[in-house]
């Protein structure tokens, strides 16, 4: 894909025209079931931002440019970007200064850029939010200038990714060692350590350029060779939990309630992106989510994790939802636990086929966490706890 044809090449001439506007508001870009907003203030970059490992991205900024920066998240805001608002809070403490804070945010908004570019078919608003303005120090958003030399670092940054032609080596995935053991034997137990902490499976390889300093093709271009070797494999990873969920978590934890088994949810799909969207949704709620891509290879999983609930895709490439189902309800260890069909395929013969090879319900792609957490207090709600529950009986309508 050349970046003529490369998402941040379709955005760039919108770009231009909301910093020339001098709006104020939000900038909704969509495409490939991700969402990204660019926040303005009098056409100022104040914030820039994407649904997938939001988080991650913003802690790999604050920990390059301040990582001495002890964070007060104690009174944060719900408002919308709540890094910035964060960011905007240290400054008016006297905890970071603007220089630092802009580098931040210019940062996040490259690896914004980047994953923009490899996207296509991208789609955008404009939503006016003149309330953004209040209290925004203007020496803090980036200029048109300035987002003029993030764009062209972020399109310098992909194109000597193109040009390697390792698109494998995405920069959200996480690297892992495939046979451990065998290494093991194979180098010392210092490099065996050292080796054995960076590729654990949760560094992505944007974190490891920010860990190792390096730059992440760097990175990429040294991994591609242990990758070839069959030492390193590349997997998905979680966000991070936000701030906001981090106090929410703890508070929780301390308000002296008996603690309580963590209620696990199984999301056997093959898509990446849905097994994360599920993911973000029920973790910062307190659920333990097992991602299982490969269901073949996840009903052993599945007996050892022994999932509350389940959330299972219809079309896969080595199987189908509807035989899996069926193969779940005449498992005694899985004959009573809540099935929910996850499919594209809202239509009322789906439904009547789930409800009868024993699916508890039915949720369309891709999930809402309004929708997904609702199916899931049904069912697992400690008030309404569900005891009785038959498989037999599916609650689809």
């Amino acid at each position: 894909m050349s970046f003529e044809s490369s998402g941040l090449a379709q955005i760039l001439g919108e770009l231009a025209r909301q910093v020339k506007r001098k709006g104020t508001g939000k900038w909704l870009i969509e495409g490939d079931r991700r969402k990204w907003h660019l926040y303005f203030v009098m056409g100022q970059l104040i914030w820039a931002t994407g649904e997938f490992h939001r988080c991650r991205r913003w802690i790999r900024a604050v920990k390059q440019h301040c990582p001495h920066w002890e964070m007060d998240a104690a009174h944060l805001s719900v408002d919308e970007p709540w890094e910035y608002h964060l960011l905007h809070h240290a400054i008016a403490r006297g905890n970071l200064n603007v220089s630092q804070a802009k580098q931040v945010i210019s940062s996040v908004a490259l690896e914004v850029f980047f994953d923009l570019a490899n996207h296509t078919s991208l789609s955008s608003r404009w939503i006016a939010e003149p309330a953004i303005a209040f209290e925004i120090p203007m020496q803090l958003p980036l200029s048109s200038s300035q987002i003029g030399q993030v764009l062209q670092k972020a399109k310098t940054l992909w194109k000597q990714w193109r040009e390697m032609d390792l698109g494998y080596l995405y920069p959200d995935l996480a690297p892992v060692l495939s046979h451990p053991q065998r290494l093991q034997n194979q180098v010392s137990s210092e490099s065996f350590l050292t080796l054995n902490t960076l590729f654990n499976g949760e560094n992505t390889l944007w974190d490891l350029a920010i860990e190792r300093k390096q730059s992440p093709i760097g990175v990429i271009r040294t991994l591609h060779h242990f990758v070839q070797q069959g030492k390193i494999a590349l997997q998905d990873v979680p966000d991070c939990n936000s701030p906001l969920e981090q106090i929410r978590l703890v508070r929780a934890a301390t308000q002296g309630n008996p603690p309580q088994r963590k209620r696990t949810i199984a999301c056997i799909d093959d898509s990446p992106a849905i097994s994360e969207r599920l993911s973000q949704i029920l973790a910062p709620e307190g659920y333990k989510v097992v991602q299982i891509r490969d269901p073949m290879e996840g009903v052993a999983t599945l007996a050892r994790e022994k999932p509350d609930l389940i959330f299972l895709d219809v079309v896969m490439p080595q199987t189908n939802g509807y035989n899996l189902c069926t193969f779940l309800r005449q498992s005694e260890l899985f004959r009573n636990t809540p099935i929910v069909i996850l499919t594209s395929q809202d239509g009322l013969l789906d439904r009547t086929r789930a409800k009868l090879i024993g699916a508890s319900d039915f949720l369309s792609k891709p999930p809402e966490p309004t929708k997904v957490l609702q199916i899931v207090q049904k069912y697992l709600d400690e008030e309404s706890a569900v005891p009785g529950f038959s498989g037999s009986s599916p609650a689809i309508a």
